[in-house]
């Protein structure tokens, strides 16, 4: 496909843990749509490629499967791009995985805050709590708590 032509897009699906899916079903779902298209599965979800007319669509139907915990973004790169296949580039995790994983641990969050607008409750938010900050005489007491008095 036509990853430096600008009618072509990829996109990331990520399933937050509170998902009734898995990737390999979100994945099944995309391919049994039989849509011109490159896919990938992930540990977080799926990697789709294609026009982005046709990503769109897929877009709208994935949301529809399971839509507050079903989150994507469009990804820089599509599936299988040299610049940042781990198979190519010596292992390791691939460019912007940590990011990702830090994201999908705040979407039981977001999830959690959708389904209650959702069912039209009350969201509460609380204060975070203020905490004293250390002066001096704190310093100096835990500093010889650490190290003991010749």
């Amino acid at each position: 496909m036509g990853q430096d032509n600008e009618d072509f897009e990829a996109r990331i699906y990520i399933l937050s843990p509170y998902s009734r899916l898995t990737p390999a079903e979100l994945l099944s779902f995309v391919i049994n749509l039989r849509l011109p298209i490159k896919i990938k599965e992930t540990c977080f979800g799926i990697i789709v490629e294609g026009k982005k007319t046709i990503i769109s669509k897929i877009t709208n139907q994935i949301r529809s499967l399971d839509k507050n915990n079903i989150f994507t973004r469009m990804r820089g790169f599509p599936p299988g791009d040299p610049r940042i296949c781990r198979a190519t580039s010596g292992g390791g995790p691939r460019y912007g995985f940590h990011f990702l994983e830090f994201e999908h641990s705040l979407l039981p969050y977001i999830s959690e805050a959708l389904n209650s607008i959702d069912n039209k409750e009350k969201i509460e938010i609380e204060e975070p709590k203020k905490e004293i900050p250390l002066n001096s005489e704190k310093i100096k007491n835990i500093i010889e708590e650490i190290i003991p008095k010749k």
